[in-house]
């Protein structure tokens, strides 16, 4: 007889506060340092892990207000051969913390080399949950330069990718792009992303961007590339609402099996669900392979709409919208309508 184990999340040794991790991607000169630069001006509670590209590593230099909260991982883009440094340089961060070594922190961010696909750095934040047991991944920006940025999408595959992964996209260096320069991004961005698109905010508002993510909201994903023919990009947005109450153990096996069969075309999963038994619905996450097993919230979303949202490779939508369908109605046990939504 085999006895499920429990989840790592919950084996604290003691009683720690949970840390937020945003990812913070965007092509290479997208802004991404200055943009933590403003923060840790005002921000001193947020530690910093950076990831160059190249043996030389630079952009920590010039973060010069929080030193002692920055962690540097050169040599490589986590998205290849660095991602195992990352567990241990969040490990780390909390080790020197707790011994006075280090200031004590309350989030941290990512900083991804530009050329950085950050769908694999997402899945070590669900890989290793015994040892991130004080992590909880937050979301995902991505920085899109308004003067560089309709090009820099046209003509590489990784900018695709961190725009289309992206929980909220950030446009920069508005004060030297001219507005045709900007609109041209925004139209590019809307081929290739359904992620909401803000104008790069300062002090509070820079603060909210980042670490602001409502884990209870109806993913703000709509569908991708709509009406623009042949210019549609790699990936597209599938929406699939649903009424029913899911199992969790059920839903964590389902979706499980469903990555493995469809990981090579699906970047990003998300979704609300309610649960049977539970007063509140549960979270769910799977990156690729990986599935991040369902949490109930802490509180009733504000927001009635439940279902999940797949961001995946275009060619391959209508096996994923069919297969995720069948994941649902395996996983609850009551009788429940499936709605896929369109643009």
């Amino acid at each position: 007889m085999t006895m499920a184990l429990p989840d790592p999340r919950i084996l604290l040794l003691s009683s720690q506060d949970i840390v937020p991790v945003t990812i913070l991607s965007g092509f290479l000169g997208s802004g991404k340092t200055t943009i933590i630069r403003r923060l840790l001006t005002y921000a001193c509670d947020t530690a910093v892990i950076v990831n160059e590209f190249g043996e030389v590593g630079l952009d920590h230099l010039l973060l010069e207000s929080a030193d002692d909260n920055i962690a540097l991982l050169p040599g490589g883009c986590l998205c290849c051969q660095a991602r195992g440094d990352l567990a241990r340089a969040l490990r780390s961060l909390q080790d020197r913390s707790a011994l006075g070594q280090a200031p004590a922190f309350r989030r941290v961010i990512v900083e991804t080399s530009g050329l950085a696909d950050p769908g694999p750095i997402l899945q070590v934040l669900l890989s290793d949950p015994l040892r991130l047991s004080r992590y909880r991944f937050a979301g995902l920006v991505t920085t899109a330069d308004a003067v560089l940025g309709a090009g820099q999408l046209a003509g590489h595959a990784v900018a695709q990718s961190q725009v289309a992964l992206a929980d909220r996209i950030l446009l920069t260096k508005l004060d030297i792009a001219a507005s045709a320069d900007r609109q041209s991004l925004v139209q590019a961005l809307a081929r290739h992303s359904a992620a909401p698109v803000e104008d790069r905010a300062s002090d509070a508002g820079l603060e909210r961007q980042l670490f602001a993510f409502d884990v209870g909201a109806r993913p703000r994903f709509r569908a991708i590339g709509t009406d623009h023919g042949a210019h549609d990009g790699l990936f597209t947005a599938i929406s699939l609402g649903w009424t029913g109450r899911v199992e969790l153990a059920g839903l964590h096996a389902e979706l499980t099996a469903f990555a493995l069969e469809h990981g090579e075309t699906l970047l990003r999963l998300k979704g609300i669900v309610d649960v049977a038994g539970a007063q509140t619905p549960a979270s769910v996450h799977a990156v690729q392979h990986l599935v991040e097993r369902p949490r109930l919230l802490a509180t009733m979303p504000a927001e009635p709409w439940r279902g999940i949202v797949a961001i995946c490779r275009r060619q391959a939508r209508n096996g994923i919208a069919d297969r995720l369908g069948q994941v649902l109605r395996a996983s609850t046990a009551d009788r429940a309508e499936i709605h896929r939504e369109h643009a």
